[in-house]
């Protein structure tokens, strides 16, 4: 039985990334880019198929601006903008499964505490039994560190546990921690999955696989 779900938060649990690229597409535009020359599709792209870090990186290059500012000014934006996202449709359903299943969630998220903020807007906060935030300083997803710190701190059998997020490293971030992954890829954007166990474009197609397990 596979009843310790790891979770991803934005674009996994959240819907946020209209809200990310909104936010990105409002740095560009405060650094000087036209919104003629902005291609909101990759931006979007970018961010599913790597990760925001990469979308600085490659956009502030091809516009000459300063990576640092648009960097800072993404932040700021996207702080701000994510507040009024909203948790994907089934997410709730699978959450309530895994307690029900006498299972637990974990949240492993790059973001602050803001995460916490918006499950708790919901009433998703009391379904995590621990979370992992950028406020306690591990390696990036793919590395397996913040799975391990919270498999070894809540004793979990990584026989029973899995990965659940929305980009190959949230699957390679499972993997090499020694437990199963799960894709969610709504819009079919992610082309190297990295090979997950499961692959999913609704959350809740987790709840007959789940419930089999």
């Amino acid at each position: 039985m596979i009843n310790q779900l790891f979770w991803d938060f934005d674009g996994t649990l959240f819907d946020t990334y209209p809200k990310m690229v909104e936010a990105f597409m409002q740095a560009l535009r405060d650094l000087g880019v036209d919104d003629v020359e902005i291609d909101q599709n990759q931006i979007y792209v970018t961010m599913r198929q790597h990760d925001v870090g990469t979308a600085i990186r490659k956009f502030s290059a091809f516009y000459g601006i300063d990576e640092k500012k648009l960097r800072k000014l993404n932040k700021t934006y996207q702080t701000k903008m994510i507040e009024t996202a909203l948790p994907f449709p089934g997410a709730k359903e699978v959450l309530d499964l895994a307690t029900s299943m006498d299972g637990r969630n974990f949240l492993l998220t790059h973001r602050d505490d803001q995460a916490k903020t918006m499950l708790k807007k919901f009433d998703l906060l009391d379904y995590f039994s621990d979370f992992v935030t950028s406020d306690q300083n591990f390696p990036r997803k793919p590395q397996p560190d913040s799975i391990n710190w919270l498999i070894k701190t809540n004793n979990v059998d990584r026989k029973k546990a899995i990965m659940i997020g929305d980009r190959k490293l949230d699957v390679a971030a499972g993997h090499n921690a020694n437990i199963a992954s799960c894709l969610f890829d709504p819009d079919g954007t992610i082309v190297d999955s990295g090979n997950p166990e499961i692959r999913v474009t609704e959350i809740n197609e987790l709840v007959p696989w789940l419930t089999n397990k």
